[in-house]
């Protein structure tokens, strides 16, 4: 009999299991880091008060053909609820680090008010991870 998959975060008082996309399976990340990110974005963004929308893996590890290279994270953020986005990217950094342990990671946070010109790359290029959408 398979366990039943985890609950993430109790954030707003809603505890609710957030499923990965499919494709998310095939991308060069451990089921051990795919988790430890999901885990990380919920911690901080139940730190910060921020909302997430989608959070998309980018770059090298989004493909399985290709070799080494750091973690690529766009995180998409609700932009109805503003917050301090270097807070926020900072809160995720030692979340991640806490999770996943040291990796080179980097972290591309779209809050909806700035320049979308390279989070619109990466969402085209990158595999969705999770979405609420």
């Amino acid at each position: 009999m398979a366990a039943s998959p985890p609950a993430v975060g109790n954030v707003y008082g809603c505890r609710s299991y957030i499923p990965m996309s499919t494709a998310a399976t095939s991308t060069r990340l451990t089921r051990h880091d795919r988790e430890g990110i999901r885990d990380a974005v919920v911690q901080a963004c139940a730190e910060t008060k921020a909302v997430w929308q989608s959070v998309v893996l980018f770059g090298s590890r989004a493909d399985p053909r290709r070799l080494g290279g750091d973690i690529d994270l766009l995180v998409t953020l609700d932009p109805s609820h503003p917050v301090d986005l270097y807070r926020f990217t900072q809160r995720l950094r030692l979340a991640l680090e806490d999770r996943i342990g040291e990796q080179r990671v980097d972290v591309v946070v779209d809050d909806g008010h700035g320049d979308n010109t390279f989070p619109s790359l990466a969402r085209e290029k990158g595999v969705e991870l999770w979405s609420k959408r």
